[in-house]
């Protein structure tokens, strides 16, 4: 967990900007402890000038521009009496997929597309797929313009950013960010697929807008060469950067994940060490004068 920048000059209005990346279900349940405890500590991240979410950062930035009770999901992610099961996790289709991701050899846009490709031989989202996370985030109204929701278009490979001009339903839009083959199927919207935003990329910093303060949440940085995240800063206008992400027993949170036939079996202990680490991340963000 590091940040960088220099001195605000005092008495100016504080511009806060948030980048929520993805993490896949444990990511989802970490960065919704560590926001909760946050608000716990008078630190609400949902009232930032903007936030760019992707994949599990789009769930998770959608609760807080709403003002969901993050707590009211420590547990399990799915409303009571939620009877649908969890998605079958297909682990062959997720391994390709990240084999495609990691290959440097082929074009990127060749790649992304190759991952479309995989995403649309699956059946698209069904209403099931979304009523989980219209509960999530409280509807399908998107609050006001701050959020901004990363997708690709599986055919094209082009990325787009979704916000509350887009004509897109909230929950469709998140459904959409965090499609990844294997694990979630694509969204459909008039007649084109897509998926997640981390085909593009995991945290999409680059879209993030001028500000004091930027604050990069990142699940899988243990898993991710900090190179492309360090370009993406690059292109960003912000006094201070801070960036965190998961500790190491967080990350055997993650690992263990892997190993279990159940996605959700994970997800209260993710929740629990976002809590804890919320404290590291309050004292950070107050340091860097947010």
């Amino acid at each position: 967990m590091e940040s960088r920048g220099g001195d605000r000059v005092s008495g100016e209005t504080v511009r806060r900007s948030v980048v929520l990346a993805g993490g896949g279900v444990v990511g989802t349940a970490w960065m919704a402890g560590l926001a909760a405890e946050l608000r716990r500590r008078g630190i609400d991240l949902g009232a930032a000038e903007s936030i760019v979410g992707t994949s599990a950062g789009a769930i998770i930035g959608a609760a807080l521009v709403v003002g969901r009770d993050l707590d009211s999901f420590a547990d399990d992610p799915r409303p009571p009496g939620y009877s649908e099961p969890p998605a079958v996790v297909k682990r062959e289709a997720v391994g390709a997929a990240f084999a495609i991701m990691a290959d440097r050899t082929m074009d990127p846009d060749a790649r992304r597309r190759k991952m479309g490709r995989m995403a649309m031989a699956e059946e698209p989202a069904q209403p099931s797929d979304i009523a989980e996370l219209e509960w999530l985030v409280d509807g399908n109204e998107w609050p006001d313009h701050r959020l901004r929701v990363v997708v690709v278009d599986a055919e094209s490979g082009e990325r787009l950013v979704w916000d509350n001009g887009s004509g897109v339903p909230l929950a469709r839009a998140i459904a959409a960010s965090r499609a990844f083959p294997g694990l979630q199927r694509p969204v459909v919207v008039e007649g084109r697929y897509y998926i997640d935003g981390g085909v593009w990329s995991a945290t999409n910093a680059d879209l993030a807008v001028a500000s004091n303060i930027l604050l990069v949440v990142e699940p899988l940085a243990f898993r991710i060469p900090p190179e492309q995240l360090q370009a993406e800063l690059a292109t960003t206008s912000a006094d201070r950067v801070v960036h965190f992400h998961p500790d190491a027993a967080t990350a055997d949170v993650f690992t263990s994940f892997a190993a279990n036939p159940d996605p959700l079996a994970s997800w209260p202990h993710a929740f629990r060490g976002g809590v804890r680490q919320g404290e590291d991340l309050a004292k950070q963000l107050i340091d860097a004068g947010w």
